[in-house]
Formats: C-alpha cells, structure tokens, sequence
C-alpha cells in the first residue's frame, strides 16, 4: 500500500499540470451542450428527450434545464410529439450543426498532436487508466454513501 508522503506527492504533482485547464480543452461537452449536439448529429433524426436522457445518464430534469438553454441558443428546436404531447422531441438547427463542429475542430486542434506525439496505444493506456481511476473513486463514494446511510439509521 502506497504511504501517505506518496500518495500527497502524486496528488501534488498531478496538481502541478493543471490537469482541468487541459480537460476543459478536450471535452467535447461542455456542460453537456457538446454532448446532446453529439447524439443528435449521430442519430440523424428528431428524438426525444427521454432518450438524450439515457444516452447521456442523467436525470430528464438535468436534460430540460440543458435543452432549454440551447433553445434559446438556437442550437436545437424542441417541439411536442402529436401522439404523446408530454413527450418532447428535439432536433438540431443549422446554428447547432455549426457550433458541434466549431467545437470539435478545437478539440482536434489540441488532441491531434497529442496523438501525434504519444501515439493511439499510449494515449489509449493512459484513458483505460483514467476510468479505472474514477471507477476506484466511484467505488469508494459508494462505501463512504453506504456508511453515511447506516450511520444516520441508528
């Protein structure tokens, strides 16, 4: 097991790259208006928000509050479907198609030498060990949730 003093001088390490300066350049969904634009464009058709919804695993509350907002961006236009008038379908516009692919030539602008450099296998490595990570972190907010439940039971 790693002591302590390793484990802060790693985090302090990591720190010193200022690794959410670089992420905010690589992420295609930006606060998960890259993300939707994404999976309409990939769908090729209207759909609904219940299924942005589970495509993007958050919650259809999550999903109103961010379609509304690229509505009134003009990125996308909502309507409601004719047989189910709760169910809200959406497609993307003209401005939406043009903001995905603005974004993602920035992303290529800052991935494509990184590929570049480190090569597919090594760039590849290095985002298996970054899930493996957040699964080890999801693990433990799990545990730690778990014992907070049992905690406040007694």
């Amino acid at each position: 097991m790693a002591s302590e003093k390793e484990v802060l001088d790693l985090l302090a390490k990591f720190n010193s790259i200022k690794p959410w300066a670089f992420v905010q350049h690589m992420d295609m969904s930006s606060m998960g208006i890259g993300n939707v634009l994404l999976f309409l464009i990939s769908s090729g058709r209207e759909v609904s928000a219940g299924e942005i919804s589970e495509y993007m695993n958050v919650s259809t509350a999550r999903v109103a509050v961010l379609l509304k907002k690229m509505s009134e961006k003009g990125l996308i236009d909502k309507r409601s479907d004719p047989e189910d008038k709760r169910k809200v379908m959406v497609s993307i516009t003209p401005k939406g198609i043009e903001a995905f692919e603005e974004r993602k030539r920035e992303v290529l602008l800052y991935a494509g030498p990184i590929v570049e450099h480190f090569g597919v296998e090594k760039v590849d490595d290095f985002i298996n060990s970054c899930r493996d990570i957040t699964n080890i972190v999801d693990q433990i907010e799990q545990e730690q949730q778990k014992k907070a439940y049992w905690r406040n039971k007694k």
